[in-house]
C-alpha cells in the first residue's frame, strides 16, 4: 500500500481543525488537512442561523472558565494563549470587523458566517496548508504508545503529529457523525457518551405551532417540577412549530431532560416551562399597567389592548387560556374585564405555560455533549496522554457549554493550541532523527 509523509495532519476541517491548521502552518510545519465533506466548514455557516456567534467577549478569565461547570479550570491554558481578546484580535487582523451585540455576543460586522469562514481559510492558505476534501480517514496507526499516522481507504499517510478535530454529534447531517471517537478508543481513550445538549425542546400543546416564529430577546424562563421551581435564566426564546429553541431555552435545554427523567422516576407530571415576558416588572405592577389600558379605552376589545401589550398571536392565545374556564366571549370590551379576568391575564403573561416532552434529535443539537474526559489531555499542549504525537481539540472534549459563543471559544483556543503544539512536537521528532 502506498503512503505519503507530513509533519502534521489535521483531521476535520471545521472550526478547530482550520484553526490548529492554521496555526501548525503558521509554525512552519508541513500540513495536510483533510474533510470528508465535498467543502469545508459546513457546520460553521449554519451556526447562529447563519450569523456565526464566533465567541463570547468576556474579558474575566475566572467568569469565562465559570461558565463550563466542572471542566472550566481545564480551559485556563488555552484560554491564556487565545482568549476572546485574541480570538477578536485574530479575525480583526485578517479583516474580518466584528460587533459585540447582547450578553457579549460576538458577530461578524457582515451577519454572515462565511465572513468568519473565509478568514480561515485565507489563514490556512497563508500558512501552505495543503486542502484534501471528500477523503475518509479509517483509522489511527500508532506503535510503542507514539501515533504514526493514519489509514485512508486506498492508501496510509505518516506523520509526526496527528490533530484530531472530527467534532461531536450535533447536526450528523453536517459530517458530525462521531467518527472520531472510535479511532481515539480504539488507542486507550476512555469516551463519555456523546449525547444532544443545546438542543431544541418539543412541547405537549399542538397549538404551538400558531406562535411559530415568535421570537422574545430577553424573557425570564423557569423549569417547575411540580410546585418546584428547578431550573431560572434570563434569555432569548424563539418559538417554533414544534415547541421552543433560542439560546435561553437552549441553555436549559439538559436540565429540562434532567427534570423530565426524575418525573417520570417519582411517576409524576411532566416538568413545565413558564415564561415571563414581563420579568422587569412585579405582578402588582404589571397589573396596574393593564388596568391603566383597560380603563383609558373603555370601549376597546379586550384582545385589541392585549395586542397592544403582546405580539397579536401570543396575545390572542393568552386570551383563550384566560377565557377557557370563564365561557366568556373573546368580543369582551375592557369596561366588561372582571377583575378575576384580568388577574388571570396578568398572571398568564408571567407565567406563560407550556408542558415540556421531549428534547429534539440530535439533528437538531447546536452541540453535543460527552467526549474524551479533560483529565485524558494535556491542556497545555492539547497532546494526548495516552499517545505521543497525537492532539485533540473542540468538540472532541468532554466540556459542557452554553450558548452565547463559548463552543466556539474552546475551538479557537483549543485548535490554537494543538496546532502549534503539534508542529513543535514535529520538529522536535525530525531532529531527534536527524531528519
Amino acid at each position: 500500500m502506498s503512503s505519503e509523509s507530513y509533519d502534521v495532519v489535521v483531521v476535520g476541517a471545521g472550526p478547530a481543525g482550520l484553526m490548529a491548521a492554521g496555526a501548525a502552518g503558521a509554525a512552519g510545519a508541513r500540513v495536510l488537512l483533510l474533510e470528508k465533506n465535498p467543502e469545508p466548514g459546513r457546520k460553521l455557516l449554519i451556526s447562529g442561523g447563519g450569523r456565526c456567534n464566533f465567541t463570547n467577549a468576556e474579558t474575566d478569565m475566572h467568569r469565562l472558565v465559570s461558565r463550563y461547570d466542572t471542566a472550566g479550570k481545564a480551559l485556563f491554558s488555552p484560554f491564556a494563549r487565545m482568549g476572546p481578546a485574541q480570538v477578536l484580535e485574530f479575525f480583526s487582523s485578517l479583516g474580518m470587523p466584528y460587533k459585540i451585540e447582547d450578553n457579549k455576543r460576538a458577530f461578524p460586522r457582515s451577519d454572515k458566517s462565511s465572513s468568519v469562514l473565509q478568514v480561515l481559510l485565507h489563514y490556512i492558505e497563508k500558512g501552505n496548508v495543503k486542502l484534501r476534501t471528500r477523503t475518509t480517514v479509517r483509522g489511527l496507526h500508532h506503535d510503542s504508545g507514539r501515533v504514526q499516522g493514519l489509514h485512508l481507504n486506498d492508501h496510509d499517510i505518516n506523520a509526526e503529529s496527528i490533530v484530531v478535530a472530527t467534532g461531536g454529534l450535533a447536526r450528523p447531517d453536517t459530517g458530525s457523525t462521531g467518527d472520531g471517537f472510535s479511532w481515539l478508543e480504539q488507542v486507550g481513550h476512555s469516551i463519555v457518551r456523546p449525547e444532544p445538549s443545546l438542543v431544541p425542546v418539543v412541547v405537549a400543546e399542538d397549538w404551538v405551532s400558531d406562535l411559530q416564529g415568535l421570537a422574545f430577546a430577553d424573557i425570564r424562563i423557569s423549569l417547575r417540577l411540580g410546585d418546584k421551581t428547578v431550573s431560572k435564566t434570563d434569555g432569548k426564546v424563539l418559538f417554533t412549530h414544534f415547541g421552543l429553541s433560542g439560546p435561553g431555552i437552549l441553555n436549559l435545554a439538559t436540565r429540562m431532560s434532567q427534570a423530565a427523567a426524575e418525573a417520570r422516576r417519582i411517576g409524576g407530571p411532566a416538568p413545565s416551562i413558564c415564561l415571563n415576558f414581563f420579568p422587569s416588572l412585579d405582578g402588582g405592577s404589571l397589573d396596574r399597567r393593564l388596568q391603566d389600558e383597560l380603563n383609558a379605552f373603555p370601549r376597546r376589545l379586550l384582545r385589541t389592548i392585549l395586542e397592544s401589550m403582546l405580539p397579536p398571536r401570543l396575545a390572542r392565545r393568552v386570551l383563550v387560556e384566560a377565557l377557557a374556564s370563564t365561557g366568556t366571549s373573546n368580543e369582551i370590551t375592557a369596561s366588561e374585564v372582571p377583575k378575576q379576568l384580568r388577574k388571570r391575564i396578568v398572571t398568564l403573561m408571567q407565567d406563560f405555560r407550556l408542558t415540556y416532552r421531549e428534547l429534539q434529535s440530535e439533528d437538531w443539537a447546536v452541540v453535543s455533549s460527552g467526549g474524551v474526559p479533560t483529565d485524558e489531555v494535556d491542556f497545555r499542549s492539547m497532546e494526548s496522554k495516552r499517545i505521543a504525537g497525537l492532539f485533540v481539540c473542540g468538540d472532541m472534549l468532554n466540556i459542557n457549554r452554553p450558548s452565547g459563543g463559548y463552543s466556539l471559544q474552546i475551538c479557537w483556543a483549543t485548535g490554537y493550541v494543538a496546532g502549534l503544539s503539534a508542529a513543535a512536537a514535529a520538529a522536535a521528532a525530525r531532529n531527534a532523527s536527524g531528519g
